[in-house]
């Protein structure tokens, strides 16, 4: 054979190889599959939109495993909401909800932002991260803010908020594990 041949053959044989490798990875399960399945059976929504880069972020942690989220896209092709995310109040992207709602452990008061009625000026961090649907908790040491329909019950250094809390912004996975009682591998 000549040089041309071989090389055209080893070419062949080596995209066939890298393929090959392709469809085997893409069924090995991901490391996170069950934590990801588990959310969706507990209850946990992850509401996002394509464009949204902290959306991207929190879907990169995942890895492989990122098909099982519960992710409810946001946002049409065109940039206008959906509906299902309209009828649950969604206010920004990444927002994670909890039907069984979620515990904060600090020992700082958070800050707390009024319902933001129109026509009333938000300052501070309220001005980044008020709700018009809700009262918002935003905690030191937290790079996430909670909104929720109802005060959080609070004991100690616990604050136990309700069924129906929103919690928006990048959530480590620690936190989303401990928040589903899952042990992350």
């Amino acid at each position: 054979m000549e040089i041309k041949t071989k090389f055209i053959i080893f070419i062949i044989i080596v995209i066939v190889l890298v393929g090959g490798l392709g469809v085997y990875a893409s069924f090995k399960p991901g490391k996170l599959d069950d934590f990801a399945k588990t959310l969706g059976q507990k209850g946990v929504k992850f509401y996002g939109a394509f464009w949204c880069s902290h959306c991207q972020s929190q879907k990169a942690q995942f890895g492989t495993s990122k098909k099982y989220l519960p992710y409810v896209e946001c946002s049409k092709t065109d940039n206008t909401p959906e509906q299902v995310c309209l009828d649950a109040k969604i206010e920004g992207y990444p927002t994670w909800t909890f039907d069984n709602g979620i515990k904060i452990n600090s020992t700082s008061e958070p800050i707390i932002c009024p319902v933001g009625e129109e026509g009333v000026v938000q300052v501070g961090i309220c001005s980044d991260i008020a709700s018009k649907y809700y009262r918002v908790w935003s905690f030191s040491g937290y790079n996430f803010s909670i909104k929720s329909p109802n005060d959080p019950i609070v004991s100690e250094n616990i604050w136990q908020f309700p069924s129906g809390v929103q919690v928006v912004g990048e959530i480590p996975l620690p936190y989303l594990a401990e928040q589903i009682q899952f042990t992350l591998p």
